[in-house]
């Protein structure tokens, strides 16, 4: 049976990687410990987090969408906070997945990951014993939130974690910063490849929003070396955020066009620069 993949980033802290599908982390402080991130829900991340620490806990979501909260019903009566830009549209997302994927139980959605994206990020892991992982027994999509704001500081005892609002990917989207550690947990606002849903005439609302987002960032580089990332790797130079901000600019300025390309399961325009790759016009 299959376990998450256990890295240690830094002291006290960790990626709990679920299936290579999509990483959670947790940081560990003197006096608590924080999740960043709950993955889909598949396997016994619950397990695997007290295996490495008793401390209180409590959940930082990066935001909303289900491979980064799927996973939240693990953790009863543990506080979760996540931007209020996107913790009120918890209920809304969760029920645009159903209907654009026709799907109405969260553990076909898990099912459908797997299936999905399983051969591409972790095709070395059997397939069918992923699924025998997906939990058998109904789960709850929605969830009480607290809200952590652009600024906020989460004091672990003796560690603290800055959140940083990030919009782009999700309109809520936050980053964590361990200042301490030199580390910036960006969830899906900078990782390998970043996703911007297609926009109504192609407009470029959302790639101007990212490019404000990646200079707000770069602007903070001094406090991070690396990004822990969501999907596709552990962790990464910091110089990829300084790549998105031109990459964006770019695309802004006209001095970069990009293209309609269909890869794995994605659909959309998408461009490259450096270390970057931005699909901002996306179909899937």
């Amino acid at each position: 049976m299959y376990r998450h993949e256990i890295t240690e980033i830094a002291p006290h802290t960790w990626c709990l990687s679920e299936f290579r599908l999509v990483n959670a982390f947790l940081i560990e402080g003197e006096e608590k410990a924080a999740l960043v991130d709950t993955g889909c829900g598949i396997g016994d991340l619950a397990g695997e987090v007290r295996a490495l620490t008793d401390k209180p806990l409590i959940i930082l979501l990066t935001h909303t969408h289900f491979d980064h909260d799927g996973g939240v019903f693990e953790f009863p009566g543990v506080p979760v906070y996540v931007n209020p830009l996107d913790g009120e549209r918890v209920e809304e997302d969760h029920k645009n997945m159903e209907k654009l994927m026709g799907i109405a139980d969260y553990n076909k959605m898990r099912r459908f990951y797997i299936q999905s994206r399983g051969p591409i990020r972790c095709p070395d892991l059997n397939q069918e014993e992923l699924l025998k992982l997906v939990p058998n027994h109904p789960t709850e999509g929605s969830y009480p939130w607290h809200p952590v704001n652009d600024g906020d500081v989460i004091d672990l005892g003796g560690r603290t974690i800055k959140a940083i609002l990030t919009p782009g990917h999700t309109p809520g989207s936050t980053c964590f910063l361990d200042a301490e550690n030199h580390i910036l947990f960006s969830g899906d606002c900078a990782n390998i490849s970043i996703i911007l849903e297609r926009q109504p005439e192609n407009d470029m609302r959302l790639v101007d929003i990212c490019n404000h987002t990646m200079t707000k960032l770069w602007n903070q580089e001094s406090s991070f070396e690396r990004l822990a990332v969501g999907h596709d790797a552990v962790t990464l130079d910091k110089q990829i955020v300084r790549d998105y901000r031109d990459l964006s600019a770019g695309l802004l300025d006209g001095s970069i066009t990009g293209k309609y390309e269909e890869t794995g399961f994605r659909k959309g325009d998408v461009e490259r620069l450096g270390m970057a790759e931005l699909w901002y016009q996306c179909d899937a």
